[in-house]
């Protein structure tokens, strides 16, 4: 998985039907996932924006965005770990699956244990309310929030042990359902609490809370259902995972990189122009980014059997999945970015009730930095299942970061946020035309595999 190449087909242009299968489950399952997302935004900008207000809602969706830098904390091993795991149960080398599962447990909860004491300590040091123009809320609740927040997200990240178990074992659509439904269970919970008059110290303690029962839980599932993973760390070696470290440090890129370009604009925006302006970009960025969401259903299913069948050395299946979910994935797009085009206005006031005012520059830049996302995003996809997304990832977090610069002067410039959807833009397309050419040549659209 870390250096060989499929020597050649094994196999038919028809994928079997085991595939096939658990391509649709994954589909069905992401599919649930990403309606769950969809309503969690949809509804809970409406009914927090009744229950906060503006002012404390844009100071709530600044602290959150803040931990999403430590969801980078594995530093990538858990994606690289998957598919080198599925990868290795692919070709039958269980002892080896075996190897790896620990050996990225050991790292992840021990990462995580060190990630948390540094930001305890980083939050009570700096003055982060003052940076941020937070004027709702103490120093000392500004505190709190993140320290939850914080330990949220940590909590979360060693669930991507779980995943990666899962995965390796075909059960990738059922960690997904799971993860979906805590999600769901979160966000409900806060809602309520919210409308009950409760603040962000106990919004955040409830998103900590749930997956501080879900996450050893859901690991008790795993190991239920395949025995062949064992927790502990007697097969823990760091050897096992240096093989991983390019591919893994690829993927700590591409977190970051995204990172950058959602939640980093969204601060650039608030250190502009402020929590009100955070908000009306917070909503349309989130309906734009229905065009994005549609297609991870499709190339998140795809990615395991990708995976499996290079570590098969099938070639031929390789190409067929990367071709198919192009296609379907830019034909859905497609749709859904039009419909928007023509309804966005309508749905923003609907779901708004007129709070947020359309700001149709903005919106239109968006939405064509959300269809430019999708040209490339299968092909990203597709190199991360085959862990060969080095080069493209140290480009994007390059094109990520300058599209932070170009944001700020813009705004500094016009004070109109249409300058962030420009910027958006213009780092979609600088990545989307390198993605695309690495991941056609690595699936042999000319004729050979890259090394």
């Amino acid at each position: 998985m870390n250096g060989e190449t499929p020597t050649g087909s094994v196999s038919s242009s028809r994928i079997d039907s085991g595939v096939l299968r658990r391509i649709l489950h994954g589909f069905g399952a992401n599919a649930y996932s990403q309606i769950v997302t969809i309503v969690i935004q949809l509804a809970g900008v409406p009914i927090l924006l009744h229950a906060w207000g503006e002012q404390l809602y844009g100071e709530w969706l600044i602290l959150a965005a803040i931990p999403t830098y430590l969801s980078m904390a594995d530093l990538g091993f858990s994606q690289s770990a998957g598919n080198d795991m599925t990868a290795r149960m692919g070709r039958g080398d269980t002892q080896g699956a075996l190897a790896v599962f620990q050996s990225l447990a050991a790292l992840v909860y021990g990462l995580a244990v060190a990630g948390l004491a540094l930001v305890i300590l980083l939050v009570a040091l700096l003055p982060l309310g003052h940076w941020l123009h937070l004027t709702s809320l103490s120093t000392s609740e500004v505190r709190w929030i993140l320290w939850l927040l914080v330990a949220q997200v940590l909590v979360k990240l060693a669930d991507g042990v779980n995943h990666a178990g899962f995965r390796a074992n075909g059960d990738y659509a059922l960690h997904v359902q799971i993860n979906a439904n805590t999600l769901l269970v979160q966000q409900v919970g806060m809602w309520g609490l919210a409308l009950s008059g409760c603040g962000l110290l106990v919004a955040a303690a409830w998103f900590v809370g749930v997956w501080l029962v879900a996450t050893p839980a859901v690991a008790l599932l795993l190991f239920r259902r395949h025995p062949v993973l064992r927790p502990g760390f007697v097969n823990a070696r760091l050897a096992h995972l240096q093989g991983l470290l390019r591919p893994a440090l690829a993927n700590l890129s591409l977190t970051l990189a995204n990172a950058l370009s959602i939640q980093g604009m969204l601060l650039v925006v608030a250190a502009v122009m402020g929590p009100v302006a955070v908000v009306t970009y917070s909503v349309l960025r989130t309906l734009t980014r229905l065009v994005v969401q549609g297609i991870a259903a499709i190339t998140h299913a795809m990615e395991p059997e990708v995976a499996r069948a290079w570590g098969q050395g099938n070639s031929n299946l390789v190409r067929i999945l990367y071709l198919r979910g192009m296609g379907i994935s830019l034909a859905l797009a497609l749709g859904v970015g039009i419909a928007l085009y023509f309804l966005g206005g309508l749905v923003v006031a609907f779901w708004t009730h007129g709070k947020v005012v359309m700001n149709a520059g903005l919106f239109h830049w968006l939405l064509l930095a959300a269809f430019t996302t999708v040209l490339w995003q299968s092909a990203v996809s597709f190199l991360k299942a085959l862990n060969r997304q080095v080069r493209v990832a140290m480009w994007f977090v390059i094109a990520s970061g300058a599209g932070l610069l170009l944001a700020y002067l813009l705004l500094r410039w016009t004070h109109d946020l249409a300058g962030v959807g420009m910027a958006l833009v213009a780092v979609d397309i600088g990545v989307g035309v390198y993605a695309l050419l690495l991941a056609n040549r690595l699936s042999g659209l000319h004729r050979s595999y890259a090394s």
